[in-house]
């Protein structure tokens, strides 16, 4: 399976931020560690817990499943 590589634009807490990386990997650790944003806790891994949960366009969802590539152009 080949891996995409592409910058991903997002606005996260009000700010234009740009990843550059892999299109899989989970918003979580684009929080964290591209961002330096530690507020977004790590928990299950499966989505199940919602310790993860960041609100996307308004809706809550699960940062340690979700791909950053499905947050393009969101807040």
């Amino acid at each position: 399976m080949e891996q995409r590589v592409a910058a991903i634009a997002l606005t996260v807490n009000g700010e234009a931020r740009e990843f550059h990386g892999a299109t899989d990997t989970p918003l979580l650790w684009v929080l964290r560690e591209a961002f330096g944003l530690k507020g977004v806790k790590y928990g299950c891994g499966t989505g199940v817990c919602g310790a993860c949960a960041v609100l996307v366009e308004g809706e809550p969802r699960q940062a340690c499943v979700l791909p950053v590539a499905e947050t393009a152009g969101r807040t």
